[in-house]
C-alpha cells in the first residue's frame, strides 16, 4: 500500500466528532474499524472516491453520483442521510459484477436498517442478472416485523429490456419477496425468470390443461414467483398491509404476481397493484391469502403467452379475499381470464376489462355477490381451438352487467355451465347451457 493511502485513511478514521467538516473522498480508502462521522458533515465522493474494507461508517451525508460505485458490500454503512433524496444500488457495486444479488441486497438492508433517515432505494437503468431471491423483510426476536422502503427504477410498465431490468437466473423460488411490508411502494421495474411458456399451434395450445401448463424447457417448477408477497409463514401469521405495487413488468414466472402461498398468513390488506404487466406465465396474479380486504388490481395487461390471467382462492390457505378489478387490456394467448372461488363474505368485483383471442372466460363460483360489468369478450372460433365452455359458474348471484360475449364475425352458438345472471348482456350467438 502507498504511504499516501496510509496516511489518508489514518486521518479519515480518526477524525474529531466535536466539530462539523465535510469530508473529500476522491481516491481508495480502506476503513476496517468504525469510522465515526460528525453530525452534519457531509462525504463527498469524487469521480475516483470508493471505500472498500470490513469497517462501519456511522453518520454523515453521502453525496456521491447515482451511478458510481462508492462502498465495498463487506462494509456497514449508517448514514445520517443522503444529500438527495435516494440511496442507489450502484453505490455497492450493482451492475459491475456478473452476479447483482449480494449488490442489491446490501442495498436493501441499508435501507431498511436506517428507515428513520432513509427510504428510497433506487435502481438506476441497466439489467441486473442475479441468482438468489432480493427479500425485503426484518426480523426482531425471531419475528418479523415491519418493513417499509421505496424501490424503483427507470422502466415504465410496458418497457421491458430499456428501462431497469432485474434478470432473475435462478429456475427456484422467487425473484422478489415481501414479508409482512407496510407501506412498501415498488414500481418502475421490469422483472423477468427463466419460465417459458409451452407453444404450439392454437389447436393444442389453447386445449392445454391446467396441470400440463408447465415451463417448455423442464427447469422452472410450480414454486417459480416474480413478485411475491408474504411468501413465509414460518415466524408469524400477519400480513403485508398499504403495500403499492405499479408501473411494473413481471414475466417469464410460474406465477407472475403471488400473494401468500404459505398458508400460514392472515391479513394482506390494502393492497394496490396498478399498471401491472404479466408477460409469460402459467398465471398472472394469483392469492389465497385468509381475510384479505381492500384489494385493488387496477389496470392489469397481458400480452405474452399465459394460461389463466387471475387466479383467487386456490393457493396458500386456498381463500379469497377482497379483491377489485379495475381496468384492463388481455390479448396474446390468454386461454382463461379467471379460476376464482370465494365464500364467506368476501366477493370479488370485476369491471372493465378487454379481452381478445381467448378460449374462455373460465372459473367463477361464488356464495355471495359477485359483480362483473362493462367487460368485453372475445373468443377464437370453435372451428379453430374446438367447442369451448365459455363460463363455469355455480350461483345466479354471480352478475353481469353490461358485458359482451362475441366471436368475431361468427354466429355459433355460445355454451355456458352453471348459474349466472345477464344484465344488459349482448352475445353474438345462441346461447347453450
Amino acid at each position: 500500500m502507498k504511504t499516501s493511502l496510509l496516511i489518508l485513511v489514518a486521518l479519515t478514521a480518526i477524525i474529531s466528532p466535536t466539530f462539523s467538516q465535510d469530508i473529500f473522498i476522491n481516491k481508495d480508502t480502506l476503513i476496517n474499524n468504525t469510522w465515526k462521522i460528525p453530525s452534519g458533515a457531509i462525504i463527498k465522493f469524487g469521480s475516483k472516491g470508493h471505500i472498500s474494507g470490513t469497517g462501519t461508517i456511522r453518520g454523515g451525508i453521502i453525496d456521491a453520483s447515482l451511478e458510481q460505485w462508492i462502498f465495498d458490500t463487506t462494509l456497514t454503512i449508517i448514514p445520517e442521510g443522503t444529500y438527495g433524496k435516494d440511496f442507489s444500488a450502484k453505490w455497492f457495486g450493482a451492475g459491475r459484477v456478473k452476479d447483482n444479488s449480494n449488490a442489491l441486497q446490501k442495498g436493501i438492508n441499508t435501507v431498511l436498517a436506517n428507515n428513520e433517515t432513509l427510504r428510497n432505494f433506487y435502481i438506476p437503468k441497466g439489467t441486473y442478472n442475479y441468482g438468489t431471491p432480493l427479500i425485503i423483510a426484518n426480523t426482531y426476536k425471531g419475528q418479523y416485523s415491519g418493513s417499509t422502503i421505496h424501490m424503483y427504477g427507470e422502466t415504465s410498465f410496458w418497457d421491458c429490456c430499456s428501462g431497469t431490468t432485474l434478470r432473475y437466473m435462478s429456475t427456484g423460488g422467487f425473484a422478489l419477496g415481501l414479508q409482512l411490508n407496510k407501506g412498501t411502494e415498488i414500481n418502475n421495474l421490469a422483472i423477468t425468470g427463466q419460465f417459458k411458456s409451452p407453444g404450439g399451434t392454437d389447436t393444442a395450445y389453447y386445449n392445454t390443461p391446467f396441470e400440463k401448463y408447465t415451463d417448455a424447457n423442464g427447469k422452472c417448477g410450480d414454486y417459480y414467483f416474480g413478485i411475491v408477497i408474504d411468501y413465509d409463514g414460518s415466524k408469524n401469521v400477519g400480513g403485508s398491509t398499504g403495500v403499492k405495487i405499479h408501473d411494473v413488468s413481471v414475466s417469464n414466472f410460474t406465477i407472475d404476481y403471488m400473494v401468500s402461498p404459505n398458508g400460514k398468513t392472515f391479513n394482506a390488506d390494502i393492497l394496490l397493484f396498478e399498471n401491472i404487466k404479466c408477460g409469460d406465465a402459467k398465471v398472472g396474479f394469483a392469492s389465497g391469502q385468509a381475510q384479505e380486504k381492500g384489494n385493488v388490481i387496477r389496470g392489469i395487461y397481458s400480452w405474452g403467452s399465459i394460461h389463466t390471467l387471475i387466479s383467487i382462492g386456490h393457493y396458500g390457505k386456498s381463500q379469497a379475499g377482497y379483491y377489485t378489478i379495475d381496468g384492463g387490456n388481455i390479448a396474446g394467448r390468454c386461454i382463461r381470464l379467471f379460476d376464482i372461488s370465494q365464500s364467506g363474505w368476501y366477493a370479488t368485483s370485476i369491471s372493465n376489462l378487454y379481452s381478445e383471442s381467448i378460449a374462455s372466460i373460465g372459473n367463477l363460483y361464488s356464495q355471495i355477490p359477485t359483480s362483473v360489468s362493462n367487460c368485453n369478450f372475445h373468443f377464437l372460433y370453435a372451428k379453430v381451438i374446438g367447442r369451448q365452455t365459455i363460463l363455469n359458474s355455480n350461483n345466479d348471484k354471480i352478475k353481469f352487467s353490461n358485458c359482451i360475449f362475441r366471436y368475431y364475425g361468427s354466429k355459433e352458438d355460445m355454451k355456458f355451465a352453471g348459474y349466472a345472471t345477464y344484465d344488459n348482456c349482448f352475445f353474438s350467438g345462441t346461447v347453450v347451457k
